[in-house]
């Protein structure tokens, strides 16, 4: 009898779902909820994992141990640095029955497309970068389903940085706040956000909020959120009292650095907002570009209006995203002025995240 071949899946029914996704956002936490929700549909019994992509060679290993599954990845991207470990995780699984299916929204290179489409058992990939991943997930998997229209709905107020729904802007908050709690505590942050990533794919947003009380239904998070609300406000209001402005390319760039407990996208709603920021300085306008500096040496950046590209700017310091928002990485340092000055001439040095519209 021959040898049967890796590349060759085996013929037996799918059983299983197996859903990644991002850890970090409301986009990421309510596309696994989606999927979810479809596993439920299938009859297919459900796994989630959410992640970061620091992970990727630890979740692609398990990957590789899959049989007879449905993998489902949303609102994580690839790029060419970890193209070997994605393809020797997916090949495995491939090769033991699995299928598998990657919809997304971040910025893709031909041949990191290239590669999952070459993939055996007809892979499916979606990338689109004019809707959030939970909005992909929802066209895509459940398009008639009134909770799944919901959380797509409350993800692209989150992702696009809207904030007109109120328990979208609350969620996000929430996400926050089980994230640097389970962090501080040195515990998984993914076992921490997975009780209300089952309240989400059960019931939706009524699940976790009370939109007539409008606050969470669970008293100890909502008090959490409180409290994590009222220390963000005085904390991005001191580190946006020490920012470093430049016009480059005639774009207002803002360079702030962030104390631990705040996120980029914190950072972002806070300093794109017109009122704020006059309350802290009459004198201050809302940038252009936002770049965000955390003490870890990882960079957030998001625009405060039209004109510029976070995703081409994020790629001249190793990164990537969307042209609304993007994350990257400079590095440990000590100077936060001589940083600011080093970041402001690569910028200066590069128009590729100047936008002509």
């Amino acid at each position: 009898m021959p040898e049967e071949r890796e590349s060759e899946p085996r013929a037996k029914k799918i059983t299983s779902l197996l859903s990644i996704s991002h850890d970090k956002d409301v986009d990421g936490l309510n596309s696994a909820a989606i999927v979810w929700r479809y596993a439920k549909t299938k009859n297919l019994t459900f796994k989630a994992i959410l992640t970061d992509y620091g992970s990727f060679e630890q979740v692609f290993s398990t990957i590789a141990k899959q049989r007879d599954s449905l993998i489902i990845i949303t609102d994580l991207g690839m790029d060419d640095t970890i193209i070997d470990v994605v393809q020797a995780g997916l090949t495995r699984a491939i090769s033991q029955g699995c299928r598998i299916v990657w919809l997304d929204h971040h910025q893709w290179s031909d041949r990191a497309i290239k590669m999952i489409l070459s993939l055996g058992n007809k892979p499916v990939l979606k990338v689109n970068h004019e809707f959030c991943a939970a909005e992909i997930t929802h066209k895509v998997l459940m398009p008639r389903d009134e909770v799944s229209t919901e959380l797509a709905k409350i993800a692209h107020d989150t992702d696009f940085n809207l904030r007109e729904i109120e328990a979208a802007t609350a969620l996000t908050d929430a996400v926050s706040v089980i994230r640097f709690g389970a962090i501080d505590k040195n515990e998984e942050v993914a076992d921490a956000i997975h009780p209300i990533l089952t309240k989400l794919a059960e019931n939706g947003m009524s699940g976790v909020w009370d939109n007539d009380a409008r606050k969470f239904k669970d008293t100890l998070l909502n008090k959490r959120v409180d409290h994590y609300r009222k220390e963000k406000s005085k904390k991005m209001r001191k580190a946006l009292a020490g920012h470093h402005d430049q016009i480059i390319h005639g774009k207002l760039v803002r360079i702030v650095e962030i104390p631990s407990g705040l996120t980029s996208t914190d950072m972002g709603t806070l300093a794109s907002n017109q009122d704020t920021l006059t309350s802290i300085d009459p004198e201050l306008k809302v940038a252009d570009l936002l770049l965000s500096l955390s003490q870890g040496g990882m960079l957030g950046f998001r625009r405060g209006r039209d004109g510029v590209l976070c995703n081409a700017a994020a790629k001249l310091f190793n990164g990537g995203g969307h042209p609304y928002a993007a994350g990257g990485e400079y590095g440990l340092y000590e100077d936060f002025e001589a940083v600011s000055d080093d970041i402001f001439l690569t910028l200066s040095k590069n128009k590729t995240w100047v936008s002509e519209h």
